[in-house]
């Protein structure tokens, strides 16, 4: 499960910050990840000397194109609904160092492999819309990654969810924040999410 999960946010890092609205969400995703994934490559360096030139890539690139709020609402699930608004706050911001520090970890996972699109699936008012892609292994077959995007009101399309093989990055937070909170309750598990070490 944790390999999948590091293979899944190592790729969805390719989404990095973009503002032209008017770019197709494949593009947007294909210019970034061309100029992100040679960051790493170049950096190598960098990357074994500790956290920081990662952590400024995630911040960077990553962050300003996830809609925070979104996707800590959908890993919360109905768990959300039951907290104020202070308490969504603490989990919006503990969330957020949870995916730098995955992210993070993730960069170094990366050592060159090719990443190619697919086709892109818009909904019915093209509000919304799945990025196909792959990254071919060196051994065996390619891994295949769906990026789910909106619009927003600026036009800017932002992430909410990756998927690789099935697997929703969402749905498998959703699942680990639902067993913690039944044991340990929903201020220990914020507790905890803003006490992760970056």
């Amino acid at each position: 499960m944790k390999q999948v999960l590091s293979i899944l946010v190592m790729l969805c890092l390719t989404l990095g910050h973009t503002q032209a609205s008017s770019t197709e969400p494949q593009e947007t995703v294909k210019q970034v990840a061309d100029v992100v994934l040679k960051q790493i490559l170049d950096n190598k360096d960098q990357l074994e000397q500790g956290p920081e030139f990662l952590m400024k890539l995630v911040e960077t690139h990553m962050l300003p194109i996830i809609d925070q709020r979104l996707m800590s609402r959908l890993a919360l699930g109905d768990n959300w609904d039951n907290i104020d608004e202070a308490q969504k706050q603490d989990f919006i911001t503990g969330f957020k160092r949870l995916l730098v520090k995955t992210y993070a970890g993730a960069f170094k996972a990366y050592t060159g492999q090719a990443v190619t699109y697919g086709e892109t699936r818009f909904n019915k008012t093209r509000s919304k819309a799945i990025v196909n892609s792959e990254i071919e292994m060196s051994s065996g077959s390619p891994i295949r990654l769906q990026y789910r995007l909106y619009q927003n009101d600026d036009g800017d399309w932002l992430v909410y969810d990756a998927n690789i093989a099935g697997l929703s990055l969402i749905k498998t937070y959703r699942i680990q924040f639902s067993e913690q909170i039944e044991k340990e309750g929903i201020d220990q598990t914020i507790s905890k999410l803003n006490s992760v070490q970056l």
